[in-house]
């Protein structure tokens, strides 16, 4: 079965929106939206995508297309959204706040030890 480019365009729009949660209206807006979830060269491919589709819908223009490419770049994004885990993700951001907030924790008791010593009350 022969893939149009809009058919590749649609299978990673309905990716990005299920693995990333990112929505938009195009394919264009959803990869802005998806800024550094995606690494630069997945967002090069998903772009070239984007790009092509309004080639792909003029007959004429239709040729120019890079049908080779547009295939390879659909595999790379498909590929790299398959392996995401968003809940993963979060649990990572997560941990890093608590993280981070306990060693300004650690750092503030520190510093008050410190002053208490200092002044002589401890």
């Amino acid at each position: 079965m022969m893939l149009t480019v809009q058919d590749m365009v649609d299978e990673v729009r309905d990716a990005l929106d299920a693995k990333l949660r990112v929505r938009g209206p195009s394919l264009e807006a959803q990869i802005r939206k998806a800024g550094r979830l995606l690494p630069r060269s997945i967002r090069r491919d998903a772009m070239f995508l984007a790009q092509s589709v309004g080639l792909a819908a003029n007959p004429k223009l239709a040729r120019m297309v890079d049908m080779p490419r547009a295939k390879h770049a659909h595999r790379n994004v498909l590929a790299h959204l398959e392996g995401v885990d968003m809940m993963a993700q979060r649990r990572g951001m997560a941990l890093n706040i608590i993280a981070s907030i306990a060693f300004a924790l650690l750092v503030t008791g520190g510093l008050v030890l410190f002053v208490l010593v200092q002044r002589g009350l401890v």
